[in-house]
């Protein structure tokens, strides 16, 4: 079996750097969830210059309920963008491992296509049983706390700690199950049971690659991404200190304005990750199911 860490990480990089039509495509789904920010500026033009006023939404509550029916709304699409974004990403890879030179956005759509559905369908399967899996045990923890008047929810905290490395699996299981869909033309439950199968017989070394990467990239994000988002928490702290008084208004303006720059480097930022994260876990499946480095990968023929 082929599987060399450092031979999959360099891969992935280079492909990463090469095709960066890429990461377009994996930062859609964070740019339209972008869109949730103007609504929530909204605001900031019928906001009184008093800093002891009370915000006016507190009276009208309709504001609320449009905010939350938005943000419904633009994570369901986002939801969808990312199954379709997903599929391209995952196509151009294979691609590009199989040794085509160059890439086109548009072709990639088209080429993604016919796996959109099934891509969507990986994702809400296991979200489902992801999410009744996390309801039964939050809903144990709370009844075991209830009964022990909170010290049976205290003894129980160190498991919270086992939710970190679970994370990690499952969202190996969802990476490998997309690949599978497209690498080998499977159905929604096929892909699944194939990308169990592959995690749990590639335990330690999927689990290993995926606390590589997760900690390589949160590291060189924060790097980035922590003096950006400094103003966001600096101001409140001199506020709170009385070193300077700034009245809403005027400090919601400036984080509008600081929001323009920040949430495009954000989005920058997450194509580049997303893509490489992709890449990496697609050639840990192309590694893992025995397919020749040198050969070219083929994507089946869809019956959709």
């Amino acid at each position: 079996m082929n599987f060399d860490y450092s031979e999959i990480l360099s891969r992935a990089f280079q492909i990463t750097w090469k095709h960066k039509i890429l990461w377009l495509f994996s930062a859609l789904p964070v740019l339209l969830s972008f869109l949730i920010f103007p609504i929530m500026f909204v605001p900031i033009f019928f906001m009184d210059s008093n800093p002891y006023s009370q915000p006016f939404f507190i009276d009208q509550p309709i504001y609320i309920v449009l905010f939350v029916g938005f943000a419904i709304f633009i994570s369901l699409v986002s939801y969808v963008l990312y199954g379709i974004s997903s599929s391209s990403v995952v196509v151009g890879i294979i691609q590009s491992e199989g040794g085509t030179e160059a890439l086109q956005a548009r072709q990639l759509f088209e080429d993604g296509r016919p796996y959109w559905w099934r891509i969507l369908g990986v994702m809400l399967l296991i979200g489902l049983g992801v999410s009744v899996a996390f309801a039964v045990f939050f809903g144990c923890m709370a009844a075991v706390g209830a009964v022990t008047m909170g010290l049976g929810f205290i003894c129980m905290q160190p498991l919270m700690l086992l939710l970190y490395p679970l994370m990690l699996v499952l969202y190996g299981i969802i990476e490998e199950s997309q690949v599978a869909v497209i690498a080998d033309g499977l159905g929604v439950t096929d892909a699944i049971r194939r990308g169990w199968e592959l995690v749990r017989a590639n335990f330690w070394r999927i689990t290993l690659m995926s606390l590589i990467v997760y900690l390589g990239i949160g590291f060189l994000s924060s790097i980035i991404m922590l003096p950006l988002m400094s103003p966001f928490f600096l101001i409140p702290v001199f506020m709170s200190n009385g070193q300077f008084q700034i009245d809403p208004r005027t400090m919601m303006l400036f984080m509008v304005g600081f929001s323009l720059v920040f949430l495009p480097i954000m989005a920058f930022i997450q194509g580049i990750t997303i893509t490489f994260l992709k890449a990496t876990y697609t050639l840990v499946y192309l590694r893992l199911t025995v397919k020749p480095q040198d050969a070219a990968p083929e994507i089946p023929e869809t019956n959709a």
